[in-house]
């Protein structure tokens, strides 16, 4: 990553901060590529807490995901604007492909904008394959466990009486019970 990015805040760019450099480019689709890699780290850790009914370790993953995906969004203003930028500058349209773009630059930086692209590509489809697959195993077991939640309420509700809802009622006040969980 070129230092000069490291140290410039991308919050809410204004168009007097893109320059239409190719080696800007170039860095912030390094360093979207980076984040998008600790994302994906992210989700198979996710995965693996859920696999391992680690909880605690599922949730405490939150917190840096959400600030990937902030740093992410940031990072996809300053390439807009950088691709746009440098798009005028080569005599394109201003929503030109960075494929369009990297093909009108040198051979060596174009091609190094097109191998990125390609890159970020790839990786934000196994995010987003990941993801779907941790968000519909958090969904089976949510259901399992409300499942398992439902079937308690049932034994200690003594009603079997059931709602329009589908959910078991109880029968007015509350009636004492005991649940065996050695048996």
């Amino acid at each position: 990553m070129a230092p000069a990015l490291a140290q410039e805040s991308v919050l809410s760019p204004t168009p007097a901060d893109f320059r239409g450099s190719p080696e800007r480019l170039v860095a912030v689709l390094e360093k979207t590529k980076t984040l998008y890699q600790q994302l994906l780290g992210h989700s198979k850790a996710r995965r693996a807490a859920l696999r391992a009914g680690d909880f605690a370790g599922f949730s405490k993953i939150d917190e840096p995901e959400r600030r990937i995906v902030a740093q992410i969004e940031e990072l996809d203003q300053l390439r807009l604007g950088e691709a746009k930028a440098l798009a005028a500058k080569l005599g394109l349209a201003t929503d030109a492909s960075l494929a369009a773009i990297g093909e009108k630059l040198p051979p060596q930086v174009g091609a190094r904008i097109i191998a990125l692209r390609e890159d970020l590509r790839a990786l934000v489809l196994e995010v987003r394959r990941e993801s779907s697959v941790v968000r519909q195993a958090a969904e089976r077991l949510s259901a399992h466990i409300a499942g398992i939640v439902q079937s308690v309420h049932s034994v200690l509700a003594h009603a079997n009486i059931y709602s329009s809802g589908g959910q078991i009622a109880t029968a007015g006040g509350g009636a004492i019970s005991s649940l065996d969980i050695r048996s």
